[in-house]
């Protein structure tokens, strides 16, 4: 129809796209590497899970904004087949793709489906223009370049339905498998042949511009999301959430990330796949309380920053030969295989441009320290994510750098890793007082038992909260109760246990972590521990899915999931609890978002004769009580305080009078903390699962 004009535009619009996407890809051949190839099958079951079939859209909150992504995502992909039949009558008129034509019943199906699912499209692009431009909705970024690609998106749908409508004009036929386009044929039967043939081909070149403009735009917003999307499903970690990467202190000469080529290539594309579509605001306790950090804000930030750098690098060969090859990125003395002196040389280069720019955290700095800082790791930005971006892990490696490379960090910070590193607690108490609080309990130890030869199954591994601390204290002596009522084979380590180092490891002190880490590692290798108890989700956390990288593995059991285990099995006795005032449960962040465990301590409850009261935001949508990531121990002064906005919450689900049940050390502090910071201490309360359920054994 109009071969000379459609190869200019096609020739014309791939060879752009080239360059442009060239010039994207170049922070990723020069970013820090990344092994993502393993277990290809996990990952393709994934992408086509999460990537192609886009099962994280319809979750709540945003359940009406994800089917309509659904829907719109189902018409680009329907569409891709249309564009390429128009590629194909720009050179012949009578071109149809084979099997999807008219002549063959899978065609006539396909072509009734693409009909219907450009009608659904459209009205899904409504939808997110209605976001837009009427509602306003605060979790988007508003700008121009939403409302032009939702534009283009019907600009895409509708070239291809006049297309199809002027063929059939000209054919004079109104087949069932053209519902919609033979509706707009109607519009043009009386117009003569000759007329309709330049409209077909209007149609025809009008959707291939607007195809290749469509195609040359994403490299340049965030919609290139549309191409990295689903790549960065694929290459999403396949460790629990909850686990940080443990790099090696003692062969490494700079840690964590100051700068732009500090972070991995899956990083950077990161920031690429985001979609700005502000789900991960949506429960964030920094977002939701006026902090300064929106992880969609930081993505955003650092990906313009790549795109700035991008300008300066290089784009050698050797780079992408390396890439693909896994030669270090910057070679040393004795690596003289492939093309590792290009990639060197290369890598040289960009580091010079990009050692120009500002680094990623501080003054002058692409972000400033009070963003970093302020992240309590609840994990509600990645579980919403619906493009597995990697939050954490970014935001705790800008902490290494900081601690370890610059020692700046919160004064707070200073005072716990000092306690940390001299009593093995946060607080700097005497190691020598971890077993105080069981004094006048006669409970196991693990040297005594030792010393007698006698074996114990399980290890209750107390924590620096409910060994120092005075309202855990009672939980650990609930917990003992408990045990000992159902005849559990359990001892203590006492003085020889210390901090787990979770605070420090997500303040970013490797360093201290992992000292801490291999001091208990080695006492539980010491006396053959194989099975833990605890009752502080961030020590079962770091316990059953950091402490592996140290060599040693265990069977580790939160005490909510113990204790329902222990009632369900009949081996603890209990009668039915008598509570006047009705009971909510707070889910910790740890626990149920990082570990997916929402039901044990319910049901625990609930075997007890509590009848709990839900709160909106429960299970893995929970809210975060603020003490995470470290921030247990930093003041907070800017916005409400978080554990105030869950008090309230919880207030509005009682009635204002009730009690809070928690299985967390940090969110039992906080949640009592928030209850007196709003003056509700004379109708509220906190507790820990473990004192209901002692209150009837």
């Amino acid at each position: 129809m109009a071969p000379v004009a459609a190869a200019i535009i096609i020739l014309a619009g791939l060879a752009l796209f080239a360059w442009t996407l060239s010039v994207r890809l170049r922070p990723l051949l020069f970013a820090s590497p990344d092994v993502r190839w393993d277990d290809p099958g996990a990952r393709t079951e994934k992408a086509l899970l999460f990537g192609m079939g886009q099962k994280r859209m319809p979750q709540k909150p945003e359940r009406a904004a994800g089917m309509a992504h659904i829907w719109i995502f189902a018409a680009f992909l329907v569409a891709q087949l249309g564009t390429l039949t128009s590629f194909g009558l720009a050179f012949d008129e009578r071109f149809t793709l084979p099997i999807f034509n008219a002549s063959h019943r899978v065609g006539q199906a396909y072509l009734f489906a693409k009909d219907l699912i450009d009608v659904a499209g459209t009205l899904a692009v409504g939808a997110f223009l209605n976001y837009r431009l009427i509602q306003k909705k605060e979790r988007l970024t508003h700008s121009w370049e939403g409302t032009f690609i939702l534009c283009m998106i019907l600009g895409v749908l509708w070239s291809d339905i006049l297309i199809d409508a002027a063929g059939l004009a000209q054919s004079g036929l109104r087949p069932w498998y053209f519902p919609v386009s033979g509706v707009v044929a109607g519009l043009f039967e009386n117009w003569p042949g000759e007329r309709l043939l330049q409209l077909e081909a209007a149609g025809v070149v009008g959707h291939i511009i607007i195809v290749m403009a469509f195609l040359n735009f994403l490299p340049l917003g965030k919609h290139f999301h549309i191409l990295t999307g689903i790549p960065n499903v694929f290459f999403q970690r396949l460790t629990p959430m909850g686990q940080l990467s443990t790099p090696d202190l003692e062969h490494s000469e700079k840690f964590g990330v100051a700068k732009l080529l500090d972070l991995s290539w899956k990083q950077i594309l990161d920031t690429y796949s985001c979609t700005e579509c502000g789900r991960c605001q949506t429960y964030c306790p920094t977002y939701e309380t006026g902090k300064p950090l929106t992880h969609k804000e930081v993505n955003r930030a650092i990906r313009h920053h790549a795109e700035s750098a991008a300008r300066e690098m290089p784009l050698p060969l050797g780079a992408i030969f390396s890439r693909l090859n896994r030669i270090p990125a910057v070679p040393g003395p004795d690596h003289h295989h492939g093309n590792g002196h290009a990639a060197g040389a290369s890598m040289q280069l960009a580091a010079e441009a990009v050692d120009k720019l500002p680094p990623l955290v501080g003054e002058g700095g692409v972000l400033p320290d009070e963003t970093v800082w302020a992240c309590t790791t609840c994990g509600w930005c990645e579980q919403a994510c619906p493009v597995f971006i990697e939050h954490l892990p970014r935001i705790v490696d800008m902490r290494r750098n900081l601690v370890l490379m610059e020692s700046r960090f919160p004064e707070e910070a200073a005072r716990v890793f000092k306690g940390m590193e001299g009593q093995g607690n946060p607080w700097g108490m005497g190691s020598n007082r971890r077993a105080e609080w069981c004094a006048d309990l006669d409970v196991p130890i693990a040297a005594d038992l030792a010393r007698a030869a006698r074996s114990f199954e399980w290890l209750f591994f107390v924590g620096c909260a409910g060994s120092f601390d005075e309202r855990q204290k009672k939980v650990s002596r609930a917990l003992v109760k408990i045990l000992k009522a159902a005849n559990v084979d359990f001892c203590i380590l006492g003085e020889e246990e210390t901090c787990t180092g979770d605070s420090a490891r997500r303040l970013g002190n490797e360093y201290l972590f992992q000292t801490l880490a291999r001091q208990n590692a080695g006492t539980f290798k010491k006396y053959g521990v194989r099975k833990i108890i605890t009752q502080c989700p961030h020590c079962f956390n770091t316990l059953a899915n950091e402490y592996p990288e140290f060599g040693e593995r265990f069977k580790v059991l939160h005490h909510a999931e113990l204790i329902a285990e222990l009632i369900a099995e009949g081996k603890l006795k209990t009668g039915q609890v008598a509570l006047e005032e009705p009971i909510t449960f707070h889910d910790s962040c740890y626990l149920a978002r990082h570990n997916g465990i929402t039901e044990a301590p319910r049901q625990a409850l609930v075997r007890i004769g509590v009848k709990l009261t839900e709160m909106e935001r429960n299970r893995t949508e929970t809210f975060c009580c603020g003490a995470g990531g470290g921030r247990m121990w930093l003041e907070e002064t800017i916005g409400q305080r978080i554990n105030q906005n869950r008090v309230d919450e919880a207030a509005r689900t009682l009635g204002g009078k009730g009690t809070v049940a928690t299985s967390c050390p940090f969110c039992l502090t906080m949640i009592k903390d928030g209850i007196a910071e709003t003056g509700r201490s004379e109708t509220m309360q906190a507790k820990d699962i473990a004192e209901i359920v002692a209150q009837a054994v």
